[in-house]
């Protein structure tokens, strides 16, 4: 029965693409996302709220024309919802927008990267030195991504990825 739900949330997709999303719409609000957030909810068996998720993706599925088409009020609203499940799959159940390790890491390497480097700099020169501030900055970035990288092929491979 649960496949059935993910092939027909599917099919409804590629029909409400088909009649009124445009390919520049498509792309923009990741309407292909729908498919994949329909799959991480099928798998949860024991969640009570993953069981009003579905109504709401289904809701969300056939209102497409309407939450995307019409106003910008409309688009923030399909923003929110879609948020709202993605939100509820990350805190209970682990599952990961892609390279949200990635993103995440880097920014806080690149931060802390940033303090040691000013840290460095007004310890040793007593002033400012742009090549000392940005050497730790720039190296806490490229750790942030290398470790970032992994942790999100590690989803990859677990399926924890939307």
């Amino acid at each position: 029965m649960d496949g059935n739900w993910v092939d027909k949330i599917s099919k409804d997709v590629d029909e409400q693409i088909d009649l009124y999303i445009s390919v520049r719409d498509y792309r923009f609000y990741q309407i292909e996302k729908l498919k994949r957030i329909a799959k991480h909810l099928q798998r949860q068996k024991n969640c009570s709220e993953c069981k009003s998720a579905k109504k709401e993706l289904e809701e969300i599925v056939l209102d497409l024309d309407r939450l995307i088409n019409k106003s910008g009020v409309n688009r923030g609203e399909y923003e929110k919802r879609v948020e709202k499940l993605i939100e509820h799959l990350k805190d209970q159940h682990n599952v990961f927008q892609a390279h949200h390790f990635t993103y995440t890491y880097s920014t806080i390497f690149t931060l802390v990267g940033a303090g040691f480097g000013l840290v460095l700099t007004y310890g040793m020169f007593s002033s400012f030195n742009p090549s000392v501030f940005f050497m730790p900055a720039g190296v806490g970035m490229f750790l942030g991504n290398i470790m970032g990288s992994r942790k999100d092929k590690e989803c990859v491979r677990e399926g924890k990825q939307i």
